[in-house]
């Protein structure tokens, strides 16, 4: 196995350029004084003669257009999935320009035409306040063809504008070529790294040492934090190697929380970045998120490990740098590598079958019995056995559930206005889940309050004429409109419907239920702690006349069947229920859950001790109770 993981080069010593190519960070804008008194052509030379990333050169010569007279706006247009021109997302856009849904009314259909003759267009935009648009037709090597659009006030600016249009798309070109061959010469040094991978992780004899292997080669390779390996061993998903680490403490926290991002990414089926990118896929992935945490990385990345036929034999998992994890470098030397190194482990495990098939045929030849002596010993032996005391033992499916529920209703009768969570946030005690429509009360209060205040004057007016009949109408008007008066300043106060204590959103979700109506004691949200847990066994029902009260049970939750728990249970339901098409009883445990281990909706299996039986009723009461049911002279 290799030595911990240090920072080496791609191929051995011959370079020292790592296989990831960190972007740059972005340059600082031109300023204006840096833009006066140079040429077009000493700016474009400056610009391209940088060591700039792609996003900085392209804003670089946005800047430069938006620097023309008479230019209001300029972006880049290239084609999206759908092969519809429109302006590009991850390119800069400044001034004013079309969004993508005018672009793809006026503009989309002619772009292939503009492409096709490779000329400059002017064109008038009618629909944008008679100004007048420009396409530049970029067209590189070894790329996509794209444009440079310019909005432009007058039709008078486009001479200076094309001629400077024009100078910007030459110098595109040149500069994307230039980018192409590096990245060509990046692909070379990557495919070196990727042969020499394979040969290593081939010459190791057994799957173990490939996945450690494989760890320290990757985490030397691609300078990562750490690198970790789990393969599907007896269809679960066993940690076997972590970059760095001889022998694996399988309990550690470290090593479950490695477990379950490896689980996590072969749940996926696809490969995950913690932070994403697009901050949209951070709330799956929870277990990368954890892991973050434990090892105090920036970053996590994993990707699943499947064979040609759609088969997950494993998943690695990387940490380090946010910027190194998440450059599109290493993703692609990841992509890449991912085959071979599902290829090399499956000719490691071939080599350790071919081996086992030998040493049973090896034992077959050494142990040549009497046919007739191994069928009477073999079946002494079993009439034997079936007087054998054991523990009978029951095996049932579990789910984890929260002791208690709190749930969130509204207080009356209105609509709400916002939704703030959904189902899986955590929320503290008093956060505001959602915000109800308080205008009509408002509305409602203020009429309230001038008709009891006109109601106390009209009392002092009956009053001073004594006329007690309307005074005391008039006093039980006043107790009418303070009554209700205190009713709308509760509805006013009480708009933000909170959470009643610390815990996980179960259910529950308004963030797109604007204007919903809802009534009183409707219930918008259902809340529950995470400690203590409560796991729910279902015992099937032809099992149920074997388990008690105080039974021993060993639970193995999902993707943390190294670390099992140990109770006992606690309570058995009167009632049986259904439960994925089977009638069972539902007995239950309690977790103290001080480490958050579980969450709720968790499954698992459960093996409950119950009292000891001879081996052979255990394996043959059920067969004949049936037979036994289904003949009635028996």
């Amino acid at each position: 196995m290799t030595n911990s993981p240090t920072k080496t080069s791609v191929t051995g010593g011959a370079s020292k350029v790592a296989l990831h190519q960190k972007t740059k960070p972005l340059a600082k804008p031109l300023a204006k004084t840096q833009m006066l008194g140079k040429s077009v052509d000493e700016q474009i030379l400056q610009i391209v003669s940088g060591k700039l990333g792609e996003k900085v050169v392209r804003t670089k010569f946005i800047q430069m257009t938006l620097s023309i007279p008479g230019v209001v706006g300029a972006c880049y247009v290239s084609q999206d999935a759908q092969d519809q021109w429109a302006p590009a997302v991850t390119t800069p856009t400044a001034g004013r320009v079309p969004d993508r849904q005018q672009f793809a009314e006026h503009f989309s259909e002619k772009c292939d035409q503009f492409v096709t003759t490779g000329n400059v267009q002017t064109t008038a935009l009618p629909w944008m306040g008679n100004l007048y648009g420009l396409f530049a037709p970029i067209r590189p090597r070894n790329s996509k063809a794209e444009f440079l659009f310019i909005v432009m006030q007058t039709q008078s600016a486009a001479l200076l504008a094309t001629q400077t249009a024009q100078k910007i798309v030459q110098a595109s070109e040149l500069w994307l070529n230039g980018r192409d061959s590096a990245d060509a010469e990046w692909q070379v040094r990557a495919l070196a790294a990727i042969v020499e991978l394979v040969a290593k992780i081939e010459s190791q004899e057994t799957s173990k040492s490939a996945a450690e292997e494989l760890a320290n080669l990757l985490a030397n390779r691609l300078n990562c934090s750490s690198v970790a390996v789990g393969l599907r061993q007896n269809d679960k998903m066993k940690l076997t190697a972590i970059s760095g680490v001889g022998k694996i403490d399988q309990g550690s926290v470290s090593s479950r929380e490695y477990l379950q991002a490896t689980v996590e990414s072969e749940t996926r089926k696809r490969a995950g970045l913690f932070p994403a990118i697009d901050d949209e896929n951070n709330f799956l992935l929870q277990a990368h998120r954890q892991l973050a945490a434990v090892v105090q990385a920036e970053a996590v990345y994993s990707t699943p490990l499947y064979t040609s036929t759609d088969e997950c034999i494993g998943a690695i998992v990387f940490t380090g740098d946010r910027g190194m994890l998440s450059s599109g470098q290493f993703r692609r030397f990841v992509d890449t590598a991912a085959p071979s190194i599902v290829s090399s482990m499956a000719v490691v495990n071939k080599v350790k079958q071919t081996t086992l098939t030998r040493t049973q045929t090896f034992i077959k030849r050494k142990f040549t019995w009497n046919r007739q002596r191994i069928v009477l010993t073999g079946i002494v032996l079993f009439c034997l056995l079936m007087f054998l005391p054991i523990t009978y033992r029951v095996r049932c499916n579990c789910m984890a559930e929260p002791v208690r529920r709190n749930f969130a209703v509204a207080p009356f009768d209105g609509q709400i206005v916002s939704g703030l969570v959904e189902a899986g946030d955590f929320v503290k005690q008093g956060q505001v889940l959602a915000e109800m429509d308080g205008r009509t009360i408002r509305w409602e209060l203020s009429s309230v309050t001038a008709e009891r205040e006109q109601s106390v004057r009209t009392r002092q007016i009956e009053l001073s004429d004594r006329n007690v009949p309307k005074t005391i109408l008039a006093e039980l008007e006043y107790d009418r409109l303070v009554s209700e008066e205190a009713i709308l300043k509760y509805k006013k106060d009480n708009l933000s419907i909170k959470s009643p204590i610390d815990g996980f959103v179960l259910s529950g979700s308004l963030e797109r239920a604007e204007a919903a109506s809802v009534e009183t004691g409707q219930v918008l949200f259902e809340i529950g702690p995470l400690k203590p847990m409560r796991i729910e066994v279902a015992v099937p029902s032809d099992e149920i006349a074997q388990v008690r009260v105080g039974f021993p049970a060993k639970i193995w939750i999902d993707g943390q069947e190294d670390d099992p728990i140990i109770g006992e249970i606690t309570k058995i339901h009167p009632r049986s229920e259904t439960r994925d098409a089977q009638n069972v009883f539902i007995a239950e445990l309690e977790f103290a859950n001080e480490d958050e281990r579980l969450r709720p909706g968790m499954k698992g299996s459960v093996r409950l001790d119950c009292e000891k039986r001879s081996l052979g009723w255990c394996l043959f009461h059920k067969p004949i109770n049936y037979v036994r049911s289904r003949l009635t002279w028996w």
